[in-house]
């Protein structure tokens, strides 16, 4: 997961130098990665000086809402336990969105860079229903998926009502559903604990042991009643599994990158090159350049295929201008297939392995 946050990372490692001294980067960090401290600084940039392009803005409001609807759900899990309920009363506002933005360090680097992915995803879903500037059509074809569809019908529903939670509009305290991993989910149901905890004994000092057993709890409930199976990501998946051998149909992927179903492509790469969605949906939105071309040349695309998909992308890789299309373009027709095959099973191997091995190999190197 970390690698996905190499798109940010040496964006903000090349630009940051001027704009941010390194002393308000890492002021309080010391105890986080290098590369965490300045996306973290990148992601909740000092409030004099804000730089909130659209991916940004977008990541702080999956987080903030996320975190806003923990912690609403610890407060009314916590009514088990009066005595801590009505500390907690005395401020009434959410205080664990607050907390973290002032205390960016709560958030630990997967976290952060699966809040980006998933800001990815939805601006990318938002470019659905737009016209396509690129492959304009007299008689456009027929919707690729409908609601009203016998077979998939009720998959595709599902799936159109989780992405629509992710592209709704809102501020970056108002709650999103937390249809996160299991492990995301629990790094956020503790760390608003800890938030709301630390009110609760500041407010009530001579409580304070007790009140751990509360939160203690009400957090484990809260992550037994967790469904991750909700998420768009995950529906997604099911809908692609659902449409079986149809999946494989040639003319699918162009299709669905053309209505700018973003999700459906993503799904429909990760199971044409046996990789899980979720990576799949990693790559194409932060992955290097590079791994991007090898999914493309893998999956037989042309030449004209690559640089619409590098179109496609805009919206989430401002860094690719017309000139940076181009210079990829060149680039991709060098790009044979054995190489793009051997980059893709690499990929399918387990992210902490690639990570060893790379590191193994940087030392020997040396």
């Amino acid at each position: 997961m970390l690698s996905c946050m190499s798109a940010y990372s040496s964006l903000a490692g090349s630009t940051m130098v001027d704009s941010w001294p390194m002393a308000d980067v890492m002021a309080g960090m010391s105890a986080v990665p290098v590369g965490h401290a300045i996306d973290l600084a990148f992601f909740f940039p000092v409030e004099a000086r804000p730089r909130h392009d659209a991916l940004i803005a977008e990541t702080r409001r999956h987080l903030g809402g996320c975190l806003t609807a923990i912690e609403t759900a610890l407060r009314v899990s916590l009514d088990h336990t009066p005595a801590v309920a009505a500390v907690l009363a005395r401020s009434p506002d959410p205080v664990c969105w607050p907390t973290v933005r002032a205390q960016p360090t709560l958030l630990s680097p997967a976290v952060l860079a699966h809040m980006q992915m998933r800001a990815g995803v939805s601006l990318m879903l938002r470019q659905f229903g737009q016209a396509d500037v690129e492959r304009v059509e007299e008689n456009p074809p027929e919707p690729l998926l409908r609601a009203d569809d016998p077979v998939f019908g009720d998959a595709v529903a599902a799936l159109a009502l989780a992405e629509g939670r992710w592209i709704a509009t809102g501020g970056e305290d108002q709650p999103i559903r937390p249809d996160l991993p299991a492990e995301y989910f629990a790094e956020l149901v503790w760390t608003a604990s800890a938030c709301l905890a630390a009110v609760a004994q500041r407010a009530a000092p001579d409580a304070a042991d007790a009140m751990l057993v509360a939160f203690e709890r009400s957090g484990w409930a809260l992550l037994a009643d967790h469904d991750e199976s909700v998420s768009p990501i995950v529906e997604v998946d099911r809908l692609v599994r659902r449409m079986g051998h149809h999946a494989d149909a040639p003319a699918l992927l162009g299709a669905a990158l053309s209505e700018r179903r973003f999700l459906l492509f993503a799904a429909l790469v990760a199971h044409r090159l046996r990789m899980n969605v979720m990576q799949a949906t990693d790559i194409l939105l932060m992955g290097p350049v590079t791994q991007l071309a090898a999914l493309c040349r893998s999956l037989g695309g042309s030449d004209t295929d690559y640089r619409y998909l590098l179109l496609a992308l805009r919206p989430v890789r401002p860094s690719l201008s017309d000139a940076a299309i181009v210079a990829e373009a060149e680039r991709y027709q060098a790009l044979d297939e054995q190489e793009a095959d051997a980059t893709v099973s690499a990929l399918r191997t387990p992210a902490p392995f690639r990570a060893k091995l790379d590191h193994l190999a940087g030392v020997t190197r040396a």
